[in-house]
C-alpha cells in the first residue's frame, strides 16, 4: 500500500487515483488488443484475396499463353495481363509486405499536417469541437459550385449557414 498521507482523505483519494490508473490501464490493453485483432483480420483478408485473386490471373495468363501460342490473341490483350501484375503486385505488398506499416505512417502525417479534413459541416452535432479548424476550410468551394455549372440547367446552391446563425442575429 502507499505511505498513507497525513492530509484529510489523503489515504482515500491515492486509492481513488490508483484505482483509476488501473482501470485506464485495462481500457487501454483492450483498445490494444482489439486493434491488433482487426488489423490480423485485415492482413489475412487480404492474404485471401491474393490467393483467390491470384489463382483467377494464374488461369486468365495461362489462357491467354494458350491463345498466343495458337495465333489467336490479339495484342492488346497484353493490357489487362500487364494491369493484372500491377494489382497482384499490390495486394501482395499489403498481404506479405510492409505496405500496412507504410500505410500508418502516412495516416500519422495526415493526422498531424492535414487537420481539415477532419472538419465535419456544420449541421454535426459535434460541429463545435472543430470551431480550430473551421478556418481552414471557410474559403473552399463546394462542389456544386464549382461544377456542373457549364449545364444550361445548372442552378447554384446558396450557402449554407451555420446552425446557431439565426440564434445570435438580432431581431
Amino acid at each position: 500500500l502507499p505511505e498513507p498521507n497525513r492530509t484529510m482523505g489523503g489515504v482515500v483519494s491515492s486509492q481513488v487515483a490508483a484505482a483509476k490508473k488501473e482501470v485506464g490501464l485495462q481500457v487501454d490493453t483492450r483498445m490494444m488488443i482489439q486493434r491488433e485483432v482487426q488489423m490480423a483480420v485485415n492482413v489475412a483478408k487480404a492474404r485471401d484475396s491474393l490467393q483467390w485473386y491470384g489463382g483467377l490471373y494464374t488461369a486468365g495468363v495461362t489462357g491467354a499463353c494458350v491463345a498466343g501460342i495458337a495465333g489467336k490473341l490479339p495484342k492488346a490483350a497484353a493490357i489487362p495481363i500487364v494491369m493484372g501484375g500491377f494489382m497482384l503486385t499490390n495486394m501482395a505488398d499489403m498481404a506479405y509486405g510492409n505496405k500496412l506499416m507504410r500505410v500508418q505512417k502516412e495516416a500519422e502525417v495526415i493526422l498531424a499536417e492535414h487537420r481539415r479534413i477532419f472538419v465535419p459541416p456544420q449541421q454535426a452535432p459535434f460541429s463545435y469541437l472543430y470551431d480550430g479548424e473551421r478556418a481552414l476550410v471557410d474559403d473552399i468551394s463546394p462542389v456544386s459550385a464549382l461544377w456542373p455549372s457549364f449545364l444550361p440547367w445548372f442552378h447554384p446552391v446558396a450557402s449554407v449557414a451555420p446552425p446557431n446563425a439565426d440564434a445570435t442575429a438580432d431581431p
